[in-house]
């Protein structure tokens, strides 16, 4: 078996050394290894070893060395189509930036980092269960009448990952009114993303390269919350940490309360006066997107609503009022499974 074999000067870096050897299928052109060599060595990698293939080749990234000094040892394969197959990749000789790229990656997050799935907020599995089991842990001091940036404060010490404020989102924390809800007994997650909302910000997990997982706050997606981005917002998608995910039971199993039935009647009160009527019987906790209140100038203490007598659901009868100041509510559930109503636009 012929083995051609190469290094090349080593760069002024950190980064820890690979050893790619790289098996070429037969049928590739005779130009093709060299060429892959003189491109390996434009992007830095130091020591490359080609040889031919054998039946038993498979790409493969392995760590030879220890976990504080790694040394990485990567097989790929040239293939008759000009491309370079590596664990997690494909590349063909135009892909060069997203090559060095690769190589980056593994320098900085290790083999694994190269195979690993990505799933919401790009996070891999491992990373997104610590985060969400990180969310999870209960608000256990009264949020209502505090600054935002007190109980943002009191959260971060509970947390295992550091929370990263960007410079807007710090400066927007500054002037915010103090919170008019009590969030004490939602998880930290979900008490978080309702907290930012009103300040017209967002938190998402996020994991730098060569960095551990963290949280970052920012400008809501990174634009300002207007009539245009509130849609955005509050959908339950991954650009952010959502208020609250949607149950995975039925609403009767998850707040059968909200399925009782009652005789109700209301006239001559406000949004807001039905509402504190109502909530003690509800044994679920409700929430108001301020966010919406304030950017469609809603006041629930200055819309009248009114309800002919009727037998129906508290579900229904809170449709009923809040459609009356064009909102509506749905049931949600924090990271640790507590049902609460969010109301919103």
């Amino acid at each position: 078996m012929v083995v051609i074999g190469l290094a090349f000067a080593a760069t002024a870096h950190a980064a820890p050394p690979v050893d790619l050897e790289l098996a070429t299928e037969r049928g590739v052109q005779i130009t093709a290894p060299r060429e892959w060599l003189q491109l390996l060595a434009g992007i830095g990698i130091e020591h490359v070893q080609i040889r031919g293939a054998t039946g038993s080749d498979k790409p493969l990234a392995e760590n030879r060395g220890t976990e504080k000094q790694p040394s990485y040892h990567v097989v790929g394969i040239i293939t008759t189509r000009d491309t370079v197959q590596l664990p997690g990749g494909t590349f063909a000789r135009g892909d060069r930036a997203k090559l060095k790229d690769y190589f980056d990656r593994l320098a900085a997050d290790g083999a694994e980092s190269l195979t690993t799935a990505r799933g919401m907020f790009g996070l891999g599995e491992k990373e997104l269960k610590d985060a969400f089991a990180d969310l999870s842990q209960s608000i256990d001091f009264e949020t209502s009448g505090q600054p935002p940036r007190a109980v943002l404060d009191k959260l971060q010490s509970k947390l295992r990952l550091k929370v990263v404020k960007e410079d807007g989102a710090a400066r927007a924390l500054l002037p915010a009114e103090p919170i008019g809800d009590d969030l004490q007994g939602l998880s930290i997650g979900t008490g978080m993303a309702i907290v930012l909302r009103s300040c017209h910000l967002t938190m998402r997990p996020e994991k730098p390269r060569g960095a551990p997982a963290q949280y970052v706050v920012e400008i809501g997606s990174r634009a300002a919350v207007t009539e245009s981005t509130l849609g955005k917002i509050n959908s339950l998608d991954t650009k952010c940490w959502p208020i609250g995910w949607e149950p995975d039971r039925a609403p009767g199993a998850v707040a059968p309360s909200l399925l009782e039935s009652l005789n109700a009647e209301i006239d001559g009160y406000s949004l807001e006066e039905a509402f504190a009527a109502i909530k003690p019987r509800l044994k679920v906790p409700v929430y108001f997107d301020n966010a919406v209140l304030a950017a469609k100038d809603i006041h629930p203490a200055k819309i009248p609503v009114k309800v002919a007598r009727q037998r129906m659901s508290y579900k229904r009868l809170i449709d009923r009022i809040l459609a009356q100041a064009h909102l509506g509510c749905s049931l949600r559930v924090d990271e640790s499974g507590t049902p609460f109503l969010w109301v919103t636009k």
